[in-house]
């Protein structure tokens, strides 16, 4: 299901691979690189924080949430981007997702954790772990 750490040999393009050929966590300067993320064949993009640098390219879901932001914009947001998630799985196999926030650090792992939680039924233990694993530099804030 997992897969390690993961980068490849293309400039400004680290990213981490949480769920095998389908779930990828990163950064803004990720979701800048168009030749990274045509080499991972990513064909959705969750864009928490930034710019959506390709709407021709991409199937984008925006869902701006601050650091620090207040517990009713995270309970709003956290049920329509678990079902985003879900519903580009369940359209097509080979569909491919980017979660990506400024840094990758704090939003992007928090969202992927309640995924993992809401979807998989991982307790939050094993799913921060997981993740952890697959992203050794989350620090998730405080207020997530």
């Amino acid at each position: 299901m997992a897969r390690q750490q993961a980068t490849i040999p293309i400039k400004s393009f680290e990213y981490s691979e949480l769920i095998e050929n389908f779930l990828y966590l990163g950064s803004n300067q990720t979701s800048k690189n168009i030749n990274g993320l045509r080499s991972l064949n990513i064909t959705h993009i969750i864009n928490l924080a930034g710019k959506c640098h390709y709407p021709s390219e991409f199937t984008y879901g925006v869902y701006h949430i601050e650091d620090g932001v207040s517990k009713s914009k995270c309970e709003k947001n956290l049920p329509l981007i678990i079902q985003f998630i879900n519903k580009v799985r369940e359209e097509k196999s080979t569909n491919r997702i980017l979660i990506h926030c400024r840094a990758g650090m704090s939003r992007t792992p928090f969202v992927a954790i309640m995924y993992l939680m809401q979807s998989m039924n991982m307790t939050l233990i094993d799913a921060f772990n997981l993740v952890k694993k697959c992203r050794p530099q989350i620090h998730i804030h405080d207020e997530f």
